[in-house]
């Protein structure tokens, strides 16, 4: 298992390598996480991947660790590699992110828990580029920013202090009518959006217990919200909460 996480952290740290990549391969790699297997050949041997390691097996073993998903065929993506802080999400008052966070239960460090999740994000861009409607675009994304296409959506999956947050846009073939939109449309744009909560719901979950073990999710709760605009101290989400007279959103701060 060492020699292994040997092979693998060379291609982790070419985003921290001085050194500029001089083939094409490598280059795709160090911008858009992209490892094409026509020539995969040339970026391990650029950034040293033994000989002896049989890279066929490697690039499974990446696939099956949720290191990389694959976007087309013979075509992987590893978003650990990306580099940071390069994507603007459109500018659109209108959209909140909504925002999926853990709370942790008062006893949540008692069992060997020290520390928040790790490498969570990566890995639940991994999920959700595996699931149905998920079109990821390496070219416009980066180490913090995942940007997607779900149907007639634009999706960006952010990895924020403390929390992820999922912004929605639709394209222009999604514009309603000037009349404004009819009860399909509505519906459509509901069915999208939940369908889209749920799968990054069931992804954090999925790969929390995957990175952290089962017992971790015994421990916390995850909470889907907006980010309170109360100004009670450091950020926080206002969670929605049915009632008689219609949902709200409610401060999560005392």
């Amino acid at each position: 298992m060492t020699f292994l996480y040997k092979e693998i952290s060379k291609l982790l740290i070419i985003r921290f390598h001085p050194r500029y990549p001089q083939w094409f391969a490598t280059k795709r790699f160090k911008k858009e996480g992209i490892i094409e297997k026509r020539d995969y050949q040339e970026l391990f041997k650029e950034v040293g991947i033994s000989e002896e390691t049989p890279s066929e097996w490697l690039l499974q073993v990446l696939q099956n660790l949720s290191f990389t998903a694959e976007i087309e065929p013979r075509v992987f993506f590893m978003p650990m590699v990306l580099p940071k802080g390069h994507v603007e999400i459109p500018n659109c008052p209108a959209v909140q992110p909504l925002c999926f966070a853990f709370n942790f239960k008062e006893d949540a460090f008692s069992a060997n828990l020290l520390d928040l999740p790790r490498s969570i994000f990566c890995q639940l861009a991994v999920n959700l580029t595996n699931k149905d409607k998920w079109d990821t675009c390496p070219n416009d994304s980066d180490r913090s920013t995942i940007r997607y296409t779900y149907g007639d959506l634009e999706v960006f999956l952010m990895d924020k202090p403390g929390r992820f947050e999922v912004a929605v846009f639709c394209f222009k073939s999604f514009i309603f009518s000037k009349k404004g939109p009819c009860p399909a449309d509505l519906k459509k744009l509901h069915d999208h959006c939940a369908a889209i909560k749920g799968d990054v719901k069931e992804g954090i979950e999925a790969v929390s217990g995957s990175v952290m073990g089962k017992e971790f999710l015994k421990k916390v709760n995850l909470q889907v919200g907006f980010i309170c605009d109360c100004q009670k101290g450091s950020t926080h989400l206002a969670l929605l909460s049915k009632s008689k007279a219609g949902v709200t959103l409610k401060c999560t701060r005392p």
